[in-house]
């Protein structure tokens, strides 16, 4: 069981929230350290003592917001022999449906990721580390379920399913940013459903 949070990191939380709250109004762009210290309830200067400068809160909001969106659904553990074909359709399905509840979350995401692009390197490299991780973390699974099925997953790596399984989760947190209205999880749940039940033959056929 996790220790009782010492008062300086639950201060730093406060401030983390607060963060995100500003960002959700002004973006990362429009954050400012001003803003979120009122946000808090606290000075400047003690914004600063925990965050030495504005990047560095930016930095660490980031940090952050990868947990709770990216590198929450990470696969960390192997289902018993014979499940796992089941657990990865269960554990897409599950990062799909809880997506609507993190919209907020997925759409800043999204918006460190435009900032990133254009000016941030040091944001680049984050987002893509978390990315790595979270992709990676499937591999396990993944060649678990291509060796349950050898024959159905025939020239498939696991690393291969893997991108593909989170791709594809990646994908619907871009629809639900885009078109949150019309975003329906069962419906995304049931047509991977049937994607995962096409012939095997489908597979093989190549775009030449």
């Amino acid at each position: 069981m996790p220790g009782k949070k010492s008062p300086e990191n639950e201060r730093r939380e406060e401030i983390l929230q607060a963060a995100f709250r500003v960002a959700l109004r002004r973006r990362v762009a429009g954050l400012t350290s001003r803003e979120v210290s009122a946000d808090a309830g606290v000075s400047n200067g003690l914004l600063f003592f925990h965050f030495r400068n504005r990047q560095e809160l930016l930095l660490a909001l980031l940090d952050w917001l990868l947990a709770q969106t990216i590198l929450a659904h990470a696969i960390r553990e192997i289902p018993e022999p014979g499940l796992a074909e089941v657990c990865m359709a269960k554990a897409i399905r599950e990062a799909i449906e809880t997506m609507p509840r993190h919209r907020e979350q997925i759409e800043l995401f999204f918006d460190y990721w435009f900032t990133a692009s254009h000016n941030d390197e040091l944001m680049r490299k984050k987002i893509r580390a978390a990315l790595g991780r979270y992709r990676r973390s499937y591999v396990p699974l993944a060649r678990a379920v291509v060796a349950e099925s050898p024959q159905r997953y025939r020239g498939v790596t696991p690393g291969a399913l893997a991108s593909v399984a989170t791709g594809l989760i990646e994908g619907c947190a871009m629809n639900l940013v885009m078109n949150p209205k019309s975003f329906h999880p069962g419906g995304y749940a049931g047509a991977m459903a049937a994607l995962l039940r096409e012939p095997r033959g489908i597979m093989n056929l190549s775009a030449d």
